[in-house]
């Protein structure tokens, strides 16, 4: 084979997974993850509370089974409004199909389907960013990783208000979930009954509220506790901090510092625009490399959630902006993968949402020249998704900016940073 020569892709056949394929699909897993449960895998794929076999795809390579992935019909919280998200993960491929371009096949055909079903966002965790950049995903999660010790947060009055859990408490903690992510959260995602009564209570660790007075639960933070050291030296490890009030945030704040007799290290990821470290006593880095569920750590900057626009005019169309959002321009996508993605298109921005419509020859030959915004569609997901102004990534170099586009739609999708929050990972 030449050096030059790209090597054609695998002639793979992508369908939905069958009952017939359990087995298979466990076995699979077992030698791409290296895991040791069968049976947890079997009861993955066959009982699990946010998808079911209909969501799972198979990739087959001369009538074996060479990879698979899954589907998530999921829910985020976007301005208060809940979209629809298909979330791709557990992506699998056996060890003998790697470096046949199978993963890069699979990936493809996942994305012609949710494009044909009308499927306007996607999200996933990466294994390795650079693998799904090549198709369009761009990074728009990039949470703080903390690691400090307890003692340098700050004490309050307010710990005398919090306690453990108990029962009758779940479905209280549960609607304060759901209300934070609608009024708080920015692409949290919606959580079924299910995904708390089998997975999220029976997590590992203790649940902990902050109750202002009976029945008022304003607060939670759900920690496990590592004694590996002894019990002089624990770990700390947050997965969850919600606190709807600021009595609340000082409430659970002051119940960790109090734990600093006993703690030495306290570790969570917070979103990025948390004073987390305006509120420590001092700095404080304890270790490097971390990894927290399915976020990375790049430095303490996080590697999270990747967003792709599946449908460049329907994604725009369903994402609120800004109410205050005015104005019109051109905004001229690049996509190598969905080419139906690929041209210019007129965003219009009035009350709360973008109208989208195709350029037509005549409009672009006009001399009505409107402000104009080129981007790739991995740039175009992190802009509209928040994570970077339309200006800063101008002077990046992330997208090109003629006539003003950029200043114009800068207010338009300025929110809270993205945060999945870590015990939604999937």
């Amino acid at each position: 084979m030449s050096r030059g020569h790209t090597p054609r892709p695998p002639a793979l056949r992508y369908r939905p997974a069958r009952r017939t394929d359990i087995e298979t699909l466990v076995e699979l897993s077992l030698r791409a993850y290296r895991v040791s449960s069968a049976e947890a895998r079997r009861d993955f794929f066959g009982d699990h509370p946010r998808f079911g076999l209909r969501d799972v795809r198979v990739g087959e390579l001369d009538g074996e089974v060479a990879a698979a992935l899954v589907l998530y019909p999921l829910h985020a919280y976007v301005r208060g409004e809940k979209l629809p998200v298909t979330g791709i993960g557990s992506v699998a491929v056996s060890p003998e199909h790697r470096r046949r371009g199978v993963g890069e096949a699979l990936v493809r055909a996942s994305l012609r389907e949710m494009r044909q079903r009308g499927d306007a966002l996607s999200m996933l965790y990466a294994f390795r960013g650079d693998f799904y950049r090549r198709f369009g995903w761009g990074l728009v999660e990039t949470p703080i990783m903390l690691s400090v010790p307890p003692a340098l947060l700050p004490a309050s009055e307010e710990a005398r208000r919090v306690r453990r859990l108990r029962i009758p408490d779940r479905p209280l903690v549960q609607s304060l979930y759901d209300r934070y992510a609608r009024e708080r959260g920015h692409f949290a995602l919606a959580r079924r009954s299910e995904w708390w009564e089998r997975r999220l209570w029976g997590y590992e660790g203790e649940w902990i509220v902050y109750e202002r007075r009976r029945g008022q639960i304003e607060g939670y933070l759900q920690i496990q506790v590592d004694s590996g050291d002894g019990p002089w030296k624990l770990v700390l490890t947050v997965n969850e901090f919600v606190a709807l009030t600021p009595d609340a945030h000082r409430g659970l704040t002051g119940y960790l510092h109090g734990l600093r007799d006993q703690a030495v290290e306290l570790v969570m990821s917070t979103p990025s625009d948390a004073p987390w470290a305006a509120e420590l006593g001092d700095a404080a880095n304890l270790r490097g490399e971390m990894k927290l569920g399915v976020v990375r750590s790049s430095g303490h900057a996080g590697y999270g959630a990747m967003l792709r626009l599946v449908d460049v005019k329907s994604a725009l169309e369903s994402l609120p902006v800004a109410p205050q959002a005015r104005g019109e321009l051109i905004i001229e996508v690049r996509d190598d993968v969905i080419p139906s993605n690929a041209r210019a298109w007129r965003v219009h921005a009035r009350d709360g949402h973008l109208t989208v419509r195709a350029e037509t020859a005549r409009q672009a030959a006009s001399r009505d020249k409107l402000p104009r915004l080129t981007a790739s569609t991995e740039a175009l997901a992190i802009v509209v998704a928040g994570a970077v102004s339309p200006g800063v990534a101008a002077e990046r170099g992330l997208v090109e900016d003629l006539r003003g586009a950029a200043e114009l739609v800068e207010s338009w999708f300025r929110t809270r940073q993205v945060f999945l929050f870590p015990m939604n990972g999937f």
